[in-house]
């Protein structure tokens, strides 16, 4: 019985640990020998390091979805680079679920200006869709004048699967064939004062599974491929929108004028592609991104009001100075030069409270507690725990802890 619990020890610890040879006969009592507790020690010593591997922050744990499980797909703010001001997603006349509910889940997504909330897209995990037609709407004048106004200042569609946000994907022109990504899409295109909107998507949903690791399948990667078509619709009741429809991709598709049309379609695809990347490194494609357009006139205008104000400043001190070093190499009496005047007065100040004590005290306070704040964020991003898959985690923890970095202030005050 004893080798037998030794087999299954060693087998279990994956071969690393040497057979041992029994020191003699067995105990009285049933109980093992000290044989069996010895290698029993060393096989859970060994299997040790794997279990490490179970570890995760907290927040950020991986979801496992089961094949046919329901995969939600969130909708965020509008935004561009052009004018910096966000709309709610359904500021648009997009379709929208019976109730629309907000997801805000910390102080941090709030204090961004993030308006996570749900979405009438329905996707199922390892579940292809193919043209399926999320609703039809009437457009009126206004609604179209809302169009136009977002592709003109190149508004961006953003939303997230898994926590994960929408990409679109640009393929550099070249031998190479390098790509570049772009978070979100834009609402529209505009060509020679002609407006398309992008009223069909392809949602390209990368997974990862591993049978020995854990059940079910991981999301790593969410791709968007917007489009612009005028799509053949026909009733269809087995339909929850009642339609059913038709789309074909290429260039002779009509794109979907805004200014030929009353009404809009809106059609989605689900394609599910297997990916070896792992659940840990899904972030990596994001580093591809490219970033949005520069300003800059507000750089510039900016460093020249510093360049301005550091020379006006630096002319005063000069003139200050040179005043006070022509007064000191003036010829003086015996008397005058026995007297301690100009920097020689600089001892006796040393120790003397200076003007405007109490603002010193709470701008020296005030710099310990924005230090303390920057080194303690920092340390905590080394070791992962602000992560980029906790949204409004690096804002919030900055906000308690410049709180709690008061501390230091007083301290210092």
């Amino acid at each position: 019985a004893a080798s037998r619990v030794e087999k299954a020890c060693l087998s279990r610890a994956g071969g690393r640990v040497a057979a041992m040879p029994q020191s003699g006969p067995r105990p009285r009592g049933g109980r093992p020998s000290l044989t069996s507790a010895a290698a029993f020690a060393l096989a859970t010593a060994a299997s040790a390091p794997r279990a490490a591997h179970a570890f995760y922050l907290p927040g950020v744990a991986p979801i496992e979805y089961l094949e046919g499980g329901k995969v939600e797909l969130k909708v965020n703010k509008l935004t561009s680079v052009k004018t910096q001001l966000p709309y709610g997603y359904y500021v648009l006349p997009y379709c929208q679920p019976e109730s629309v509910q907000d997801s805000i889940e910390n102080l941090g997504e709030i204090l961004v200006g993030d308006m996570i909330e749900n979405s009438p897209y329905e996707i199922s995990m390892l579940q292809n869709i193919s043209c399926k037609v999320l609703c039809r709407k009437d457009l009126k004048p206004e609604e179209k004048d809302k169009f136009r106004s977002m592709i003109e200042d190149e508004y961006t569609v953003n939303w997230l699967v898994d926590n994960l946000p929408g990409a679109t994907r640009y393929t550099r022109r070249g031998s190479d064939a390098s790509f570049t990504y772009m978070n979100g899409f834009p609402v529209g295109i505009e060509r020679n004062m002609r407006y398309y909107v992008h009223n069909h998507v392809k949602l390209l949903l990368q997974y990862h599974s591993s049978p020995y690791d854990y059940e079910g399948y991981r999301i790593v990667g969410f791709e968007v491929e917007p489009h612009s078509m005028v799509q053949a619709v026909r009733s269809d009741p087995s339909e929850p929108s009642g339609l059913s429809g038709m789309c074909h991709e290429g260039a002779a598709t009509p794109l979907y004028d805004l200014d030929q049309h009353t009404d809009i379609v809106f059609t989605y695809d689900v394609v599910w592609m297997e990916s070896a990347q792992r659940w840990a490194s899904r972030w990596d494609n994001y580093l591809k991104m490219t970033g949005g357009q520069i300003h800059w006139f507000s750089i510039l205008n900016s460093l020249m009001i510093m360049l301005f104000l550091s020379g006006m400043v630096a002319m005063i001190l000069l003139r200050t100075l040179y005043r006070d070093i022509t007064k000191y190499n003036e010829l003086a009496t015996a008397e005058e030069a026995a007297e301690e005047t100009g920097w020689k007065l600089v001892h006796g100040d040393v120790f003397r409270k200076p003007r405007h004590s109490k603002l010193l005290a709470v701008s020296v306070g005030s710099g310990m507690q924005i230090m303390g704040m920057s080194v303690v964020t920092l340390i905590f991003a080394l070791f992962g725990f602000l992560s980029p898959a906790h949204r409004g985690a690096l804002l919030q923890s900055m906000m308690l802890l410049f709180t709690f970095m008061g501390i230091l202030e007083i301290g210092r005050a």
